[in-house]
């Protein structure tokens, strides 16, 4: 195994997907080397720590991420015509079905490395309020400005990953956008 240019990032993506697979705690740094194939020399050399290297990863899933959410749910709506805010939920539905079928890698880390301050915790926390801030804008833009009705979507948004992630069900996004469409239908 040598140190390669792409050793970086080929380690950001071998633990995003194992410790989405397995979890934070169950995956050791030898199984990350080993997917990114590289020497756990390399990993340390590139990140320091096991918990630097996780909360880089997640880091770096957020940026794509949230900028997927946005983009897809703006394609979905100009098909639908229906608000962004409401074709978002469609987003999620698909990302259930297809990848994300073990729900949001961003919500299980923070309840797995549920620890004040850590830095995987904080780095899964600023992706979950940056997706509240996409919540927000998108509220916005479909020329609704209602604070209480952003912190109640963003629960709908949480909740069809987390309920859809645990029981394996990507309906629950579509259960979630009828009570999204529902509120939004009482402003």
């Amino acid at each position: 195994m040598t140190d390669r240019p792409n050793a970086h990032d080929a380690l950001l993506g071998a633990t995003s997907e194992l410790t989405y697979e397995q979890g934070i705690t169950n995956t050791g740094v030898d199984a990350i080397a080993a997917r990114a194939g590289v020497t756990k020399r390399t990993l340390y050399q590139h990140f320091g720590s096991k918990d630097r290297l996780v909360a880089e990863a997640l880091d770096d899933r957020s940026r794509r991420a949230l900028l997927a959410l946005e983009t897809n749910a703006k394609r979905r709506a100009e098909e639908t015509g229906e608000p962004a805010i409401l074709a978002l939920f469609d987003v999620i539905e698909n990302a259930l079905r297809t990848r994300t079928k073990a729900g949001c890698a961003f919500i299980n880390a923070s309840l797995e490395i549920n620890v004040p301050g850590h830095p995987v915790r904080e780095a899964a926390l600023a992706h979950l309020r940056a997706r509240e801030e996409l919540v927000h804008q998108l509220l916005t833009e479909a020329g609704v400005e209602d604070a209480d009705l952003s912190a109640q979507m963003t629960l709908l948004v949480d909740g069809a990953y987390a309920v859809g992630g645990s029981r394996r069900d990507p309906a629950a996004a579509r259960q979630a956008k009828a009570a999204a469409a529902a509120l939004l239908a009482s402003r």
